[in-house]
């Protein structure tokens, strides 16, 4: 199980951060067109009625009303911005405040231009100028204009605000997003370690439950109900099989028992003997079943300090008669090798897999087995010199009640490796099929979580 990582964490926070950035450059540019835009209005208009009042004195009184109207508006005490100029038909200033026609303006209408100003000290400034022009009769050209600043100066502060508040967002973002991403992680962490020990056989295993309410609770709630109701079905499939089990096996035995009182009192035959045989078998199949069950509702809560070493060691001495009498010969090699688990389901990997590679050894046969330890954990590995396993059925034989004996003639119920796998699950382990070159190489490898360095 991989831990939260921090780089998680910080991808996570650098999301938010942009999404924040975006968000706040948006916001302050969208209020800066708006707040130009109604600047822009107000001056413009403004500027219009100035202009429109002139022309009407023009109209009115001719040509010297409009120049006295500007010299008197030049003359008082500024208590507006407003710049004037009127021209003649020879372009030179008649009246205003402006030294000369601005270059930038060489038709009517609304424009904006540059000029310079002098200020109450005396001194020239350069101002911007938001003007509307106009033609009088007799060639006359009339400006009318306002200092507009004020854009200038917004634009300027914007661009601060906007570095600041980028900067401000940027900093708080990183640090909520960084916050809030761990927090997210962290409940994946957690998810993700609770779903390993719910998987490692602890079925009471459940997420952590705040009393926020908030999305993380409500999931959490829906996996812990996933947990109660798969260890619910795993309760009641462990009650069904016992039962059935049980129910199956009490009126075979006694069909047995009295098969034996019946051979000892002379009365068997033939028949009897294969009636015995065929009641073996069916219960060898039906304790191999609950092997397989009890091995598949193994709880983490049994495991203890085991010494897989020792467990070899005696299933390699209860084999060897057995690989004797096949004419098979049996080597086992150890090194001392602890881990946490359950014995007798290590008892039952073992033998089965010495088992079977006895079995299917053919006579002057040789059968290994092996256990190592390394840096990545512990290997179980029991190698024989039989017919072996095509590749394409070694998934396939891991089923239950699968034999690639379609005849069923050979001993066994299918259920030998189903049993292994299982309990090499149940203990972390990672279990193989290979070619050994003759025969089949079945190697078992627990990680090093659960492994003890002797």
């Amino acid at each position: 199980m991989q831990r939260l990582r921090p780089t998680a964490a910080l991808r996570g926070a650098l999301w938010i951060t942009l999404i924040a950035l975006i968000a706040t450059g948006t916001a302050l540019t969208v209020q800066y067109v708006q707040t130009v835009r109604l600047l822009d209005a107000r001056v413009q208009a403004s500027v219009d009625d100035e202009a429109a009042a002139l022309i009407e004195r023009y109209q009115g009184a001719g040509p010297l009303a409009v120049v006295q109207a500007v010299s008197r508006a030049v003359e008082r005490p500024r208590v507006t911005d407003f710049i004037y100029l009127m021209t003649d038909v020879a372009g030179q200033p008649v009246a205003g405040n402006l030294a000369s026609w601005p270059d930038e303006i060489d038709r009517t209408g609304y424009r904006t231009f540059d000029t310079q100003i002098s200020t109450t000290r005396g001194t020239m400034a350069e101002r911007q100028v938001a003007a509307r022009t106009v033609l009088l009769g007799g060639d006359y050209r009339l400006l009318v204009g306002s200092l507009s600043d004020d854009r200038r100066l917004l634009h300027d502060r914007y661009v601060s605000a906007l570095i600041w508040s980028l900067l401000a967002t940027g900093v708080i973002g990183l640090l909520f997003g960084f916050w809030y991403s761990r927090r997210g992680l962290a409940f994946l962490d957690a998810a993700s370690a609770a779903g390993d020990r719910f998987r490692a056989g602890h079925l009471d295993e459940r997420l952590p439950v705040t009393r926020r309410g908030d999305e993380y609770d409500r999931l959490a709630g829906t996996l812990n109900h996933g947990f109660a109701e798969i260890e619910r079905l795993v309760d009641t499939l462990r009650t069904a099989t016992d039962a059935l089990a049980h129910d199956l096996k009490t009126p075979l035995t006694r069909i047995r028992s009295r098969i034996d009182l019946a051979a000892l009192q002379g009365e068997a035959n033939g028949v009897a003997g294969d009636i015995r045989a065929d009641l073996d078998a069916l219960l060898r199949t039906i304790d191999d079943t609950l092997r397989l069950a009890r091995a598949e509702t193994t709880m983490a809560s049994e495991f203890a300090p085991v010494d897989l070493a020792e467990i070899v060691r005696e299933a390699g001495e209860l084999f060897e008669p057995v690989a004797e009498d096949r004419g098979v010969t049996l080597t086992v090699n150890v090194v001392p090798a602890r881990l946490d688990g359950v014995r007798s389901l290590l008892g039952q990997l073992v033998a089965n897999l010495i088992d079977n590679a006895v079995k299917y050894s053919p006579a002057g046969g040789a059968v290994t087995v092996s256990l190592t330890e390394a840096d990545d954990g512990i290997r179980l590995s029991v190698a024989d010199t039989g017919p072996g396993i095509p590749a394409d059925q070694r998934e396939r034989v891991l089923a239950r009640f699968v034999r690639l004996d379609t005849s069923r003639q050979a001993e066994g119920s299918g259920l030998g490796l189903s049993i292994v796998q299982v309990a090499a699950r149940v203990h972390g382990a990672v279990l193989s099929l290979d070619d050994n070159r003759p025969g089949l190489r079945v190697t078992v490898r627990f990680n090093g979580d659960n492994t003890r360095r002797s």
